[in-house]
Order: structure tokens, then sequence, then C-alpha cells
């Protein structure tokens, strides 16, 4: 049986990772159901990303907006943002449009 030393406190708002995990809210506002095979819209959003850290997680998209958490990572939310509108509107063999994405920080 796993027992507990009494004087190890349980604590909210903490992270149990080798490293720090930052986490980051993406809004591209349209749908990336159709965007995930090899040369589409979402390689080239993880592959910009994992640029300044190892992507550990992304959550379930809907509506273009999901949720990443990036290990080690070298984001602000604002050059992250500027980076990923920067892909451009033709991003990918359909042409996804990536110039208004947004990206936010949060905490779980």
């Amino acid at each position: 049986m796993v027992t507990r030393n009494s004087t190890n406190k349980l604590e909210f708002d903490t992270q149990e990772w080798g490293a720090t995990v930052s986490y980051f809210a993406i809004n591209t506002g349209t749908a990336l159901d159709n965007e995930t095979n090899p040369g589409e819209a979402v390689e080239a959003i993880v592959e910009l990303i994992a640029q300044r850290g190892t992507i550990m997680s992304l959550g379930a998209q809907a509506v273009g907006l999901f949720h990443v958490a990036i290990e080690n990572n070298g984001w602000s939310a604002a050059d992250l943002q500027t980076e990923l509108q920067g892909l451009g509107a033709t991003v990918g063999t359909n042409n996804y449009d990536c110039s208004t994405t947004t990206a936010q920080t949060f905490n779980f």
C-alpha cells in the first residue's frame, strides 16, 4: 500500500511534470476537422508551435479552438499569435486561413 508522509502537503495549482508546462488556447476561427493530413494546416500550426517547446498534448478542437500544453515553452502569447497569423491566409494544401488566429495563455 502506498502511503504519504504526514508532512507532505497536497496542493492545488501545482504541476507534476519534469519541466514547467505552459498552456495556450489557440483559436483559428474556423473548424480544423478537414486539416489534419500531412501538408495541411494542423501540421503547419504544430510545427510552428514546436519550434519553441515540446508539445505535451493537444486538446479537442471545436470550430478552430483548441488547447495546447507545451513543456519548456519559449513562447509568449503575443509572439505565438503573431507567428500563427504570419502563416497567412493560404496555409497548406487546402489554403486554410490562419491570418486572424489568436493565442491566449491560461492556467489549469
